[in-house]
């Protein structure tokens, strides 16, 4: 080995190789270089991108003035891509209220673009699929707003009996919605609490929620209509309404022949904190525990009765969960001999094994304090 030789020659000889043995040196390939260099380079890129998205949709959350116009605008795509826009930032407010201005919920001028473009598409007497869509989704965007003088005469419109029954059945999800806001806090309920709370002794209010008269007027028509699903929804709003005409009003519909609909009277009845709910409340929970009855239903076919059943069986967690919310409001209203029957039902729906975990907890936890309470 001469002086000359590299360090290389060097370690490959001390390792009793020959330096022609040695694979021959290449430059890197193009797709090395990309491997070491470009596509790190595109990821940083794409990070960078993201942020700065991120950073512009933050920057535009404020900027609810171009949606207000574009609802003016005369092109019917632009208008339903701003409602849409303008209903996600409400829904966004409402999870994060804003700091630095009003909430649009309370905004005139937003108020204004929405109920005039819905009162234009009520214009139509005979609206197509895609235009009855749009109402609906209006009137329940309307639903979420605090301004009463421009809401509820619109929402009393889009009420009528003439309108396609979607758009009525979410015209009244959204008033109960309007005065629900009003109604638990005005009765000092608290969602936070547990479903088998036993509630402090409360009275129905001395005035409505709301107060639009031809929103009132269009609602008593609702309580009474011919089709069921109208009614059950109405008596939730109905309740939420609160004020002695309303609590009257939910006193006749626990005679209702719909099951859904007397039971919505007696949830909104015990909601106000009404004593007349007690005896149809412990009818439900004696509901609650049976088993579908077929010879009830007369000159149906067997797809109906299939049907009929399963709608049944869906509904009694439902129904069990909300009895047992009733009670929890009633219970300090109820007589010794009521709160003796109540507390027998729910002791027999805790043994029950017709229902899922969560029902029994519920139940469970309702009558330890029921028990507490002797």
């Amino acid at each position: 080995m001469t002086e000359g030789s590299s360090q290389s020659d060097r370690v490959t000889l001390a390792a009793g190789g020959r330096p022609e043995d040695l694979p021959p040196v290449t430059p890197p390939s193009a797709g090395f270089i990309v491997q070491l260099f470009l596509i790190p380079a595109l990821i940083v890129m794409a990070v960078v991108a993201v942020w700065a998205l991120f950073g512009k949709l933050a920057d535009s959350g404020n900027d609810w003035t171009p949606l207000v116009a574009d609802l003016g605008s005369g092109n019917e795509h632009r208008q339903w891509r701003a409602a849409q826009e303008l209903a996600q930032m409400i829904r966004n407010e409402q999870l994060s209220p804003p700091r630095d201005r009003e909430p649009l919920t309370s905004n005139p001028l937003v108020a204004d673009a929405l109920t005039a473009l819905l009162r234009e598409s009520l214009r139509s007497t005979t609206p197509a699929s895609e235009e009855v869509l749009q109402q609906e989704f209006l009137v329940r965007a309307l639903g979420a707003l605090d301004a009463d003088e421009k809401t509820l005469p619109v929402l009393a419109d889009a009420m009528d009996q003439s309108r396609d029954i979607e758009v009525r059945k979410s015209s009244l999800m959204a008033v109960a919605a309007i005065a629900g806001r009003r109604f638990d806090k005005a009765m000092g309920y608290d969602v936070e609490k547990g479903d088998e709370t036993i509630e402090t002794a409360r009275n129905p209010l001395a005035e409505p929620t709301i107060s639009d008269a031809a929103l009132l007027e269009e609602l008593r028509r609702a309580t009474q209509d011919q089709e069921t699903v109208i009614r059950h929804l109405a008596a939730y709003a109905t309740a939420n309404v609160s004020g002695p005409s309303a609590i009257e009003q939910l006193k006749i519909m626990l005679l209702d022949g719909d099951r859904q609909t007397r039971a919505n009277a007696v949830m909104g009845l015990a909601r106000n904190g009404d004593p007349a709910a007690v005896a149809a409340l412990t009818g439900l929970l004696r509901d609650t525990q049976k088993s579908f009855d077929k010879a009830s239903i007369q000159g149906k076919s067997q797809e109906e009765l299939i049907a009929a059943e399963q709608a049944y069986t869906a509904e009694q967690p439902i129904l069990a969960r909300n009895c047992l919310r009733a009670v929890g409001h009633l219970w300090v209203h109820m007589s010794q001999s009521e709160k003796q029957e109540t507390r027998d039902l729910v002791s027999s729906l805790v043994s029950s094994t017709s229902f899922a975990p969560d029902v029994i907890l519920q139940a469970r936890g309702l009558l330890n304090q029921m028990n507490s309470d002797k």
